[in-house]
């Protein structure tokens, strides 16, 4: 019976995809992957993906069936979304993209993805009827997602940040960006593992990534004749948004504008994200009503693919039940 009743539960919230047309954008459009809760608590977690790998490999990614951080929010009565900006999985590519990286511009800013997550706020409130929305944010997705925070006030109920884009002092300006730049799936599975930070005895991804990431990246963006053999690629708006704060603390969006609850939380092998970088982050926004700080041991850049992920499910579903305790 348990068999039975664990297997209509996968069932019943298995993922599907909406496509979404952007209105500012004619003729692209953004993927959101959602799961349905089997009992419904009428809101919603939106969460928007880092600089190199789209919602599928990051939250929705299924160690076995059913067991995604998408699936364990469902599993709370949420309505659990991650959306792809524009130029990742399963949403569109700009024309930049097909050309020459050099002849434009960086792709994907944190401006432009902010309209992007207005796009999916929209969408999950007057399609989907969610009054509240909570929005969970991962590296350097954290900053359209402050950024869509600081221009509507109203739209959240609160707003998680992990492993949040931070200024390293010292930090050298980087090159000038193109439009895209490249990597091959087994290379970024390699920075996963983070095998220069971690101790020699020390491995944090679950088997499930060794065993499928890669295959599963490789096949989530289109190969490009005349690239080379198995090379990906990946808009660099992120890359120098990311840039643009580490070398100089130059953020797209004014913290002090942010009404909501805010959480940050990192691992303690955080390379992205350290303790003196994460408060002096948080301090920063004087006008949320509730502020939370979380540094989980024996965790990186990419806890949610770790071993010590659920710790990270639960203090995010800790917080959101706080910040709702304090709507009225």
């Amino acid at each position: 019976m348990s068999t039975l009743l664990a297997l209509g539960l996968v069932s019943a919230m298995s993922a599907s995809t909406v496509h979404l047309p952007i209105a500012h954008d004619p003729g692209q459009q953004v993927a959101l992957h959602c799961v349905a809760p089997a009992q419904a608590n009428g809101q919603g977690v939106l969460f928007v993906h880092g600089a190199s790998f789209p919602t599928m490999l990051a939250f929705g990614f299924e160690f076995a069936p059913g067991d995604s951080w998408m699936d364990f929010m469902a599993q709370q009565g949420f309505l659990a979304c991650g959306l792809d900006f524009v130029g990742f999985g399963a949403s569109s590519r700009p024309a930049t993209m097909a050309h020459t990286a050099a002849d434009a511009a960086p792709v994907t800013r944190a401006p432009e993805a902010a309209r992007e997550i207005a796009v999916a706020v929209d969408y999950l409130r007057k399609a989907r009827g969610m009054g509240r929305i909570h929005l969970v944010a991962h590296s350097w997705g954290t900053l359209p997602a402050a950024t869509f925070a600081a221009k509507h006030p109203d739209a959240l109920a609160s707003l998680t940040l992990f492993g949040p884009v931070v200024p390293k002092p010292g930090e050298p300006a980087g090159p000038a960006q193109e439009a895209w730049w490249t990597i091959s799936a087994e290379a970024r599975y390699q920075q996963l593992r983070f095998k220069h930070v971690l101790p020699p005895e020390l491995t944090l991804l679950e088997p499930a990534v060794s065993r499928r990431w890669a295959s599963e990246f490789d096949a989530s963006a289109p190969h490009v004749a005349g690239d080379p053999p198995g090379e990906l690629r990946i808009p660099a708006g992120p890359a120098a948004d990311i840039d643009a704060v580490a070398s100089g603390g130059g953020y797209p969006y004014d913290p002090a504008a942010i009404t909501v609850p805010v959480f940050v939380v990192y691992g303690d092998y955080d390379t992205v994200t350290d303790d003196a970088g994460a408060t002096a982050l948080l301090a920063r926004f004087g006008a949320s009503p509730l502020k939370w700080r979380m540094r989980i041991d024996h965790g990186s850049h990419v806890m949610h693919l770790e071993r010590n992920r659920h710790s990270l499910y639960r203090s995010v579903n800790a917080f959101i039940h706080a910040a709702q305790e304090m709507q009225p």
